[in-house]
């Protein structure tokens, strides 16, 4: 089998990034030393797929100037969405009507936040039996606390229906989709302008669907303030008990990480005291309690960082 290309899903409004995400797109929040955004076009390369495409709409300017003449993005090619965000479903028509695309071939959709982490041979082969659908959505197991939808799937392990979380109980076992798709360009009916995933890429209603369960794989969230918070500091732990996760040794080759930066006694990234993270380019020596420390857009001048904890910490609780 075969992906000709991904399509990264870039153009949110980062609402749930608190303050700091109106003010550092979340695509650019950094794990360790790489951004987000790197870090999902090192992942799809690995993926042997060459024809990364990225969507940009809000904040899409700040997002280009980071990216313009960074290695990692060579050969990236930007769609913006303009005057309006497309959803997902436009999203990917968008990519379709390129003309070096012409609504041919396979993609890969990929959600900038999150990390199912597999590897090629893994991914291929669990997507192998599913290349003659127009669309396969990748699944997981989450509480419904978190507030998902659930997917309603049939026993053939095709999707049937969403259930609103509001209409399922609390902390129930649901199945609900990761954002990442696989989708069968060819397939496609032709349209432009906004349209749901749902309605447009992948509508169950009209086709056959499966639902293709992601289960024990690696998966790192960084979506939410509290989640990124919570997956920075869980890859540290994760180093301190040299665990062989996939994905920290993604990290570790992609020198996202470097070594000498971390206390494992501490737990602490490039400072000194317990639980700190710091993402500046200072060593951060006075601050102690579980905090991280971001230095980007909207700090007070281009050389003092933003110590977020202290803005989000009731969301992070």
């Amino acid at each position: 089998m075969q992906i000709d290309y991904c399509l990264i899903l870039a153009a949110g409004f980062g609402t749930r990034m608190g303050q700091i995400g109106q003010k550092v797109p979340k695509v650019l929040w950094p794990v360790f030393e790489k951004s987000l955004l790197e870090l999902q076009v090192a992942y799809a390369r690995s993926l042997g797929i060459t024809k990364i495409y990225i969507n940009l709409h809000y904040m899409g300017e700040e997002i280009e100037t980071y990216c313009k003449g960074k290695v990692a993005f060579e050969g990236v090619t930007f769609l913006w969405e303009k005057p309006e965000i497309l959803d997902i479903g436009g999203a990917v028509h968008n990519l379709a009507r390129q003309e070096e695309v012409n609504y041919s071939g396979k993609l890969l959709v990929l959600n900038a936040d999150q990390f199912f982490y597999l590897k090629k041979e893994e991914l291929f082969k669990i997507l192998s039996p599913y290349e003659k659908f127009s669309g396969v959505l990748l699944t997981y197991w989450v509480n419904s606390s978190l507030g998902y939808n659930a997917l309603e799937i049939d026993s053939d392990r095709l999707v049937k229906g969403i259930i609103k979380n509001k209409e399922l109980g609390a902390n129930q076992k649901i199945e609900t989709y990761t954002g990442i798709s696989y989708v069968d360009l060819s397939q496609l009916e032709k349209t432009s302008g906004v349209s749901k995933f749902f309605d447009s890429v992948c509508p169950f209603t009209k086709k056959k669907i499966p639902a293709l369960l992601l289960d024990d794989v690696d998966y790192w969230d960084f979506g939410t303030v509290k989640r990124y918070w919570e997956t920075c500091f869980s890859i540290l732990e994760t180093y301190r008990t040299k665990s062989t996760h996939p994905f920290l040794r993604f990290l570790i080759q992609e020198r996202a990480i470097k070594s000498w930066k971390i206390n494992l006694k501490e737990l602490s990234y490039h400072a000194t005291g317990s639980k700190i993270i710091n993402l500046n380019a200072d060593e951060i020596t006075t601050l102690t309690s579980p905090t991280i420390v971001l230095f980007g857009y909207g700090a007070k001048n281009s050389t003092v960082p933003c110590v977020w904890w202290n803005e989000i910490k009731d969301e992070v609780k």
